[in-house]
């Protein structure tokens, strides 16, 4: 029990503004000086009575039988047709399990004074809207969740996730395939966690030499270095303080950095180059990679210990292929977010065209179907996507897109041996296969090599040994 002393209770009971008290059958057992004065009434004549006899109107009633609160009625006015001011509160008193009263209960005067104050709260939330959009806009995130298309059952747990991964301050690592979209998620958990009114900085690992990732992440002061700022310059994690820093491509980074980003996840501070002085911040880090980090380790190429650091919070972006239902409202979004774009008026796709892109494996994902969607718009003829438009692009790529070594040396003999029945896709992908064996052998199974030989990135390289069931085969 509060060691309160009763004096002090009947000061409070008399000062908190209108107050009464009722029993379990909504009967006035204590009425304060403010209440009697407000409504004319005197104790006397109300103790004992059922508050809807006096004051009409009154939800004393409703609360004991709701066991909810009710807020904001209005106090109209008593039996005699006097009206009475103010904007009462309705508290059911529980004791354990049974309701045993109600304590009522007006933190307004008049109702002049009621409205006024919610007009103030109005402004003041209009105010506060209007500038935490203006932060957001300022903040470098442009993306939201609802930018995310997509019912199926994988996207809508992609989206808890992503909230989930907004409500918390921990590290999240992304992982997906090429053009599944990792950027947009990483927008989306910085919109919707509490650090979204300040920046959002993106940083793409594989588009900084190594020799310049450094002063990139931390900064530098002025005179470190021949053509160094004047006055220093700031590095990406003091820039997004308090904030996110999206670090893409995390598995391009240079191991000799990666121990440098672990330091800053530990001790969550920086050092300039060229200072001694450490910076705290507060930066939350999300990285997102399209290989896995966990074969990169196996290899060595990718830091145990910083891998463990990002990787508390982990979300998997599925693959266009397996989330295939999403296709017609990915293709209708697509085609009227490219209309606008080249200034056509396609109104949407025929049946068969969308059962055609239904059906293809998409490898590069959603980006491959705004690539093919694009390309389709431009040779359409009518205001309505169709089969034909797919067909017609489908046979220009496999002219177009094939390297001359792999026309002259491949086109004829694939198409010998695939027969007539073959389709144009399975005649591509198997002359890809035989150039990416063939380039193989020929680099001595060396993967930077092989990539170079075949003007490709030793990422997609990974992804194409992959889709043709070669990552077995004992590259290095």
């Amino acid at each position: 029990m509060l060691n309160v002393p009763i004096k002090c209770i009947d000061l409070i009971l008399e000062q908190a503004g209108v107050i009464a008290i009722t029993d379990k059958y909504a009967r006035y057992i204590f009425v304060n000086k403010m209440w009697q004065e407000h409504t004319g009434i005197s104790e006397e004549y109300a103790i004992g009575k059922n508050t809807h006899d006096i004051i009409e109107g009154s939800r004393a009633i409703a609360a004991i039988k709701s066991r909810k609160v009710i807020t904001a009625d209005i106090f109209i006015k008593k039996k005699d047709g006097t009206n009475l001011p103010g904007v009462m509160t309705y508290y059911p008193i529980l004791d354990d399990e049974d309701v045993v009263g109600c304590f009522i209960y007006s933190s307004f005067e008049s109702m002049e004074q009621a409205m006024s104050f919610s007009e103030k709260l109005e402004s003041i939330t209009a105010e506060y809207e209007f500038l935490k959009g203006e932060m957001r806009k300022r903040s470098g995130a442009k993306y939201v969740i609802d930018d995310i298309i997509g019912e199926s059952d994988a996207m809508k747990m992609l989206k808890e996730q992503i909230y989930l991964a907004g409500a918390s301050n921990s590290t999240v690592l992304i992982e997906g395939e090429t053009g599944t979209g990792k950027e947009l998620v990483a927008h989306s958990v910085h919109s919707c966690s509490l650090r979204n009114i300040f920046p959002f900085v993106k940083v793409n690992c594989s588009a900084i030499p190594s020799n310049l990732m450094e002063s990139e992440f931390f900064g530098y002061e002025e005179g470190t270095f021949t053509g160094a700022k004047k006055g220093g310059k700031k590095g990406k994690f003091e820039i997004a303080h308090l904030g996110s820093i999206f670090l893409d491509e995390i598995n391009q980074m240079d191991l000799t950095i990666q121990p440098k980003l672990l330091r800053v996840l530990q001790e969550r501070e920086i050092e300039r180059i060229g200072s001694s002085e450490s910076l705290p911040i507060d930066t939350r880090v999300i990285t997102a990679s399209n290989v896995s980090l966990r074969e990169m380790i196996k290899r060595n190429e990718f830091r145990n210990d910083l891998y463990y650091r990002l990787n508390i919070i982990n979300i998997v972006i599925p693959p266009l292929r397996n989330r295939r239902e999403d296709i017609p409202l990915l293709v209708d979004h697509l085609i009227d977010k490219i209309s606008d774009k080249m200034g056509r008026d396609i109104e949407g796709i025929s049946n068969k065209a969308l059962e055609y892109l239904k059906q293809r494996d998409w490898p590069g994902n959603i980006r491959e179907l705004q690539n093919i969607i694009e390309k389709a718009m431009n040779v359409a003829r009518k205001n309505e996507l169709t089969l034909a438009d797919f067909r017609k692009i489908e046979s220009f790529d496999s002219i177009n897109q094939t390297p001359i070594y792999m026309q002259k040396e491949n086109l004829l003999s694939s198409s010998d041996e695939e027969g007539p029945a073959a389709t144009l896709m399975n005649k591509k992908n198997t002359l890809e296969k035989d150039t990416i064996i063939k380039a193989l052998e020929s680099c001595e199974y060396n993967k930077s090599k092989t990539a170079k030989m075949l003007g490709i990135s030793r990422t997609l390289l990974y992804q194409k040994l992959k889709k043709y069931n070669l990552d077995s085969v004992n590259i290095h």
